[in-house]
């Protein structure tokens, strides 16, 4: 966890994976999260409301200089998604109590290149589209769409 405390999309991405059932975490680490979370958004409205001019001044900005990308509602409410994020980390020492204890013994499966391939562009599917950032390499629907247009132009 504090190894990722340099980079915003790391934590981002640990509190969404403290919510997360699939990720393996009891119902006690994921209602933490979730009730923490819940706490922070709500305090955070406060805050959001009383920076409004600072962070309307950021998404005038952010208009000119990337008009595609500003959003005036994740730019205003940042406050608050900050505060979500950082209450959700109330679930933090639950998760390591919980992964000391149970998760860190767990056999690791052995994985062949191709199921790690696949697991990882399955990763990349999920994560990514949660960010506004446009893939240095094609994604798994733009494949599709690449052999569907392929083997439709071969056919005429």
């Amino acid at each position: 966890m504090f190894v990722s405390a340099g980079s915003c999309a790391g934590l981002v991405q640990y509190t969404d994976e403290l919510r997360d059932e699939r990720t393996g975490r009891s119902v006690v680490v994921r209602s933490a999260a979730a009730a923490g979370g819940a706490i922070g958004l709500v305090a955070g409205i406060p805050v959001s409301v009383a920076v409004a001019p600072v962070t309307y001044a950021v998404y005038l900005t952010e208009k000119v200089r990337s008009p595609l990308r500003a959003d005036p509602l994740s730019i205003m409410l940042f406050p608050s998604f900050v505060l979500w994020r950082a209450c959700s980390l109330i679930a933090a020492p639950f998760d390591a109590v919980e992964w000391a204890l149970f998760r860190a013994g767990a056999d690791d499966v052995t994985r062949t290149a191709e199921e790690q391939e696949r697991i990882e562009l399955e990763h990349d599917e999920r994560v990514l589209q949660s960010y506004p950032v446009d893939p240095i390499y094609p994604t798994e629907r733009d494949r599709r769409r690449a052999a569907r247009t392929q083997g439709g132009a071969s056919d005429g």
